[in-house]
């Protein structure tokens, strides 16, 4: 996610990596170039030759080690979802806030040009006044290996949290609005974490969404969005990744438009915006307000779903 788009773009270097692990991290660097290796998360935030932190922890570490970073004068690029709660959201704001640095939210598929395009159809009016949308993430995630951090409450796990993020991002682009209305129901898993969750949002003027996650092992991977206006629609294949096969239709009156495809990474666009808006003191879309924003609606949704709260 960090390094390919480093090594391409002019003025990114990473310089160190932290593991949990202490044969981690000089195992990683070595595989992948890396010079520095510090002892410890600690050191890492610590260091003089490192101006912004990628935080790739699990969702529990977030806030703790965002905030760390913060405090050390560093800004961050921070794995979604930001944080366990909207208590846990204010506080690194308040970092931040304090320190004078940044902390992005790191929602790569949003710098992606085919996202572009997207919201570009929208803004333009192509499909006129949208009505519904329409957005499912689902991934098979096995409670083995790499997946049981997300099988677990106490380390922020759960479909919605790790996948259902995506579809309310998705949803919160194109309606940019509070829902006047909210519904949601989950299914649990033993372990008490949303193995599937379905949440209904209504918004200013009626407009629907309807968002669908789940990590169950009888769903195939797949993302999707569809967005109906009393025009046309829009539907989109992928938007987490259109690098990797995406699809982009617009269906009106006047037939049918397909967006270029476009396989650069959406991780390479995602650190080329952080770099200019370090740079410019630009706001970038996924920091800010915005961050907030969908930190205190995933709460929403999970209390309303009867999902417990870490």
């Amino acid at each position: 996610a960090v390094l390919e788009p480093a090594r391409a773009l002019v003025g990114a270097f990473v310089t160190a990596v932290a593991a949990r692990d202490p044969a981690g991290a000089p195992a990683f660097a070595a595989d992948h170039g890396v010079p520095g290796v510090a002892a410890d998360y600690a050191e890492l935030v610590a260091r003089d030759d490192v101006d912004l932190i990628y935080n790739a922890l699990p969702l529990n570490e977030h806030a703790s080690w965002t905030i760390r970073a913060l405090e050390a004068g560093k800004h961050v690029l921070c794995e979604k979802p930001f944080a366990m709660h909207l208590g846990e959201a204010e506080a690194v704001h308040a970092a931040a806030a304090r320190s004078g640095r940044r902390v992005i939210e790191a929602f790569h598929h949003r710098y992606h040009p085919t996202f572009g395009v997207f919201l570009g159809w929208l803004a333009e009016g192509r499909i006129g006044r949208v009505e519904t949308l329409e957005a499912a993430f689902t991934v098979p995630v096995p409670n083995e290996g790499a997946g049981v951090i997300r099988h677990r409450a106490e380390l922020g796990g759960g479909a919605f949290r790790d996948l259902g993020c995506y579809p309310l991002a998705w949803a919160l682009s194109v309606f940019d609005a509070e829902p006047t209305d909210l519904a949601a129901t989950a299914s649990l898993t033993p372990l008490g974490v949303d193995e599937t969750l379905e949440a209904m949002l209504t918004f200013p003027g009626g407009a629907q969404a309807r968002l669908f996650a789940s990590m169950a092992l009888s769903e195939a991977p797949r993302a999707h969005m569809r967005v109906t206006g009393s025009d046309g629609v829009i539907a989109f294949d992928n938007p987490v990744a259109p690098q990797l096969g995406g699809r982009l239709v617009l269906t009106t009156g006047a037939g049918e438009t397909v967006a270029p495809e476009d396989r650069s990474p959406t991780y390479l666009h995602q650190l080329r915006a952080v770099l200019d808006g370090l740079a410019t003191g630009r706001t970038l879309p996924t920091e800010g307000a915005a961050t907030l924003r969908q930190q205190a609606l995933l709460d929403r949704i999970h209390a309303a779903a009867g999902v417990p709260t870490p």
